[in-house]
């Protein structure tokens, strides 16, 4: 896995418990895809007050996802911006213990449903976008005959190719005719079918 630089941040048994909330995945994808925020936007974003929300934002600051952006703001309306731009996680095997497997089951679930949440919606306003972008929408996937090695390699090209394009910056303006794009992948083996699935 990459090592952790000002654009990354690896997830790893000591800092997963703060993104093992769905709340917290949430809030963290919305300080990366439309920049600094306060907890009264953030609350009002997710139908939830700005009080509920303080907790999961202590937590996420303790555990390094997102930080005070002390150039907004003031003591009384403090604004919070994404510390990294991504985040890079590997699933921890079953015998690093059941504490560390929950969260990372939580946070992975957390992730799947974002990331389905998420495709809906752009599915549901392809109608709204101009007909050059609404062909760019891509739900295709392969099946592969892969060894868990070529696997891991797969993932590697992937990250390479992505990491080539121009990587959003919400505090940026898009060039050009630019607007802001999702590329999702997953990689996983496909479970063998139930017996009674079989018959």
């Amino acid at each position: 896995m990459a090592a952790e630089t000002p654009d990354r941040i690896v997830v790893t048994g000591d800092n997963l418990r703060g993104l093992a909330h769905p709340l917290r995945v949430r809030l963290l994808g919305l300080l990366r895809t439309y920049g600094p925020a306060t907890a009264t936007s953030l609350a009002a974003e997710l139908g939830l007050t700005s009080g509920a929300l303080s907790y999961h934002l202590r937590q996420l600051e303790k555990y390094g996802f997102i930080v005070e952006d002390t150039e907004r703001g003031d003591q009384r309306d403090r604004w919070w911006k994404a510390a990294h731009r991504r985040t890079l996680y590997s699933a921890l095997p079953s015998e690093h213990g059941g504490e560390q497997s929950a969260e990372g089951d939580v946070y992975e679930d957390s992730v799947a449903a974002a990331a389905m949440s998420g495709l809906a919606r752009a599915r549901a306003a392809r109608g709204e976008l101009p007909a050059q972008w609404q062909r760019t929408i891509n739900m295709s996937d392969y099946l592969l005959q892969l060894t868990a090695e070529e696997a891991l390699a797969l993932g590697a090209d992937l990250d390479r190719l992505l990491s080539s394009y121009r990587q959003h910056d919400p505090e940026s303006e898009p060039v050009g005719d630019a607007r802001l794009v999702t590329a999702q992948f997953q990689i996983f083996p496909v479970p063998e079918p139930h017996e009674d699935e079989q018959s």
